[in-house]
């Protein structure tokens, strides 16, 4: 049910409160709703999109270009669920290589989330030779998280919901746990006690909320967790052209349903030290600039475009193809959150800072696999893959385009057993150092792969909701 007024509630009732709305906490509500385990959701945001709300989110970007922090991500109800293209694919089980959980401990949440998601569970991919496969993306309508579960949610008597209930710290005690959050309702600043907090607010806003906690601490409470470092985005740039006939690489089922990827195998990803990728075709119309790359093409293949040459100007028959990549970014420490020291939003808390850059190596990726797609391509005489220049410049940077990432904000409060080795939470989710406190979504992410990463969020929420439900049995058990 939906309360405006913390005054009027007693939230002692509710032994979890979750901290945001998105697909991670409404995920883990509805999960642990059918578990029988009641939770308060905190939206700092409201019901629908506000100018105002979005201002909370402003903050600034140190580093190489990057989306304004309040476009990128949304602040009221449902979360960034209320912009995503619902393309959705699993981790790989190499992404996993340096997690202490493996990708089967996921894979036990896959069915469920993929019913969540309303796609299809099948992610089995197509080798193409020692190299390189085929792999497969869904396509949710997009799921609508407030559309698909805020009038469940109001009719609940096990879940309550607060908007425009923004958090404005956490406060632990002296054993190092939280003990009481404090939460601007209804414009008064109110303390509530709680038993089990779960942050949920996205892969910028976890960290902030973690650091000025911590800023304010006096107590054993975050002490020593180096919170914010290790973010990533996955890197989103245009990198070649394809000419020929897709049917030569693909399944041509395949090519109906649009599962137009390539990604490189592992050996190979190994054997060149590189990060995971996907590579996406994208049929291009006749144009000028088309005709320049076919005219290319024709000083070094000159018998493959004259073999091809009706295909290239039948619009029945498309051969031409744009292709862009998406590849993993490795974490790097200094890539961070932190927080401003002269911006404040209007609770006075400070606003973002985002230290982020690609370096040197962010670019080897789609040089070593386009170089080898490119050489297999010509090789088996399938078509012929260009590259654009940048890729054959060491010297040269990364495209000035509008498009810098997926808004794919991944790391901060990565996942991991030793917080001496800047981990900030275990394998359950909780904060080291404490017993109560966890966080949910794709700030846990210890490496990010290629694939978008809201079917693993949704994939964490559930095994939370199984592991704080375990929890809650021993407990009871133990009365």
């Amino acid at each position: 049910m939906i309360e405006y007024n913390i005054n009027n509630f007693d939230t002692s009732n509710f032994d979890h409160v979750i901290i945001g709305s998105g697909p991670a906490a409404i995920t883990l509500a509805i999960e642990l709703e059918k578990k029988g385990i009641k939770s308060i959701i905190l939206e700092a945001g409201g019901e629908n999109y506000s100018e105002n709300s979005q201002n909370f989110y402003k903050g600034n970007v140190i580093g190489d270009k990057y989306y304004p922090l309040d476009f990128t991500r949304l602040r009221f109800f449902g979360g960034s669920s209320n912009h995503w293209a619902g393309i959705c694919r699993t981790l790989d089980e190499y992404d996993f290589k340096d997690w202490e959980i493996k990708k089967e401990d996921l894979d036990k949440y896959l069915l469920k989330a993929c019913e969540i998601l309303e796609i299809d569970s099948n992610f089995k991919d197509k080798d193409l030779n020692r190299d390189f496969k085929q792999v497969y993306f869904k396509f949710s309508p997009p799921v609508n998280f407030k559309e698909k579960y805020l009038e469940k949610i109001k009719k609940s008597k096990n879940i309550l919901l607060f908007l425009n209930t923004p958090l404005l710290r956490i406060i632990g005690n002296i054993e190092g746990n939280a003990k009481e959050i404090q939460v601007n309702n209804l414009n008064e600043i109110k303390n509530i006690k709680i038993e089990k907090l779960i942050i949920c607010c996205g892969g910028i806003e976890n960290s902030r909320i973690l650091l000025w906690s911590q800023y304010q601490s006096n107590s054993n409470f975050l002490k020593n967790l180096k919170i914010g470092h290790f973010w990533m985005e996955h890197p989103h740039y245009d990198v070649g052209y394809f000419i020929g006939n897709l049917n030569n690489i693909f399944n041509l089922k395949d090519l109906l349903k649009t599962n137009k990827f390539i990604s490189p195998k592992k050996e190979f990803i190994e054997k060149h030290h590189i990060g995971n990728l996907g590579l996406r075709f994208y049929q291009m119309q006749l144009s000028e600039k088309v005709k320049r790359v076919i005219d290319d093409l024709y000083c070094v293949a000159p018998n493959f475009v004259k073999k091809i040459y009706k295909n290239i100007f039948d619009y029945n028959n498309p051969c031409s193809y744009l292709l862009k990549m998406a590849w993993e970014q490795k974490p790097d420490f200094n890539n961070r959150i932190t927080l401003s020291k002269k911006n404040k939003d209007k609770n006075n808390i400070p606003l973002v800072e985002l230290y982020w850059k690609k370096d040197k190596d962010v670019m080897r990726t789609p040089k070593i696999f386009m170089d080898n797609f490119g050489k297999y391509i010509a090789k088996n005489d399938l078509g012929r893959v260009g590259l654009l220049p940048y890729l054959n410049d060491e010297n040269q940077s990364f495209p000035d385009t509008n498009e810098y990432g997926g808004h794919h904000h991944m790391g901060g409060t990565r996942i991991g057993s030793n917080s001496e080795n800047n981990d900030i939470v275990d394998n359950n989710l909780r904060v080291h150092g404490t017993k109560n406190l966890f966080v949910c979504g794709s700030s846990i992410f210890r490496t990010g792969g290629h694939a978008n990463p809201t079917l693993s969020i949704v994939q964490f929420s559930l095994k939370l909701a199984d592991h704080l439900n375990k929890i809650k049995n021993i407990k009871v058990n133990n009365r």
